[in-house]
Parts: C-alpha cells; structure tokens; sequence
C-alpha cells in the first residue's frame, strides 16, 4: 500500500486532503476536526444507507468509529474538481483493522463516494459523504 501524507493543517485545501485528515483524526479520536470537515447541514450515510445528517448525528457516528480504534491503511483517493472549481468528489479506496473487546482482530473495506465544496477560506468540506458509496449494493441491512 502507497503512504499517503497526512496534511499538516486540519483544513483541507485539496479535496483529497479532506479523506486523509478524516482517517487520521478517525484514528486519533480527533472528533472536532472530524466535525469541522462536514458542512453544517451535510449527510453521512451510515452502513446501512440511513442518511445522517447535522453535526450531532456526525458526530455519535464518528464517536462509535472511533471507540473501535481502527487503523486505516488507504489504497488509494482520487478527487475530481468540477469546472467552475466549487464542487468535487472523491473516491478513497481504503481497509480498516481493529480488535475487539475479547482480542478478536476484525477487518472491514471502506470504498467511499464523497461530495464536497470549496469554502469561501479555499478549504473543501464535506456535503455528502458515504463510506460505502460503490459498495452499497448487497450489503446487509443492519
């Protein structure tokens, strides 16, 4: 797997940077900069494809993330910027590991389908985020 610098702001000036600072502040339990990477009315999609939305849903999902105290290790992130420069997506390609309560090692894929817009700052942040954008077919409800 390729190492993939993670940005020394917590801003995201590259819309790739927004995957990468998410991960590591998923991995650090940093849950203010994860919130501040979501516009304030943005949607996550959990694993189930219930559309979250607003800072406080964001937030007790990223929370029960971050208690599993994953490891990420990121395959890939390509972003596409649309012509007028305020609109991107992204796609990151990324494995999560953990370990349970009773030591058990657990691994899960994450293959997202991000949206996010450019901010008046030049940061890009979240509208829409879903973790398993491309997955979402076939997976169980839950």
């Amino acid at each position: 797997m390729p190492v993939v610098p993670i940005p020394s702001s917590s801003l995201a000036m590259m819309p790739e940077d927004s995957s990468r600072i998410l991960v590591h502040a998923i991995e650090t339990g940093d849950i203010d900069t994860i919130i501040a990477l979501y516009e304030e009315e943005a949607i996550l999609f959990s694993k189930s494809g219930r559309a979250l939305q607003g800072e406080a849903a964001i937030r007790d999902n990223n929370l029960a993330l971050i208690a599993l105290k994953p490891a990420f290790a990121i395959e890939f992130i390509t972003a596409t910027i649309s012509a007028d420069g305020q609109l991107a997506t992204n796609r990151m390609k990324a494995t999560l590991s953990w370990k349970t309560e009773s030591g058990e090692e657990k691994q899960a894929s994450v293959d997202t389908l991000e949206v996010l817009r450019k901010q008046e700052d030049g940061s890009w942040r979240y509208v829409i985020d879903d973790p398993y954008g491309s997955m979402r077919h076939g997976l169980e409800r839950r």
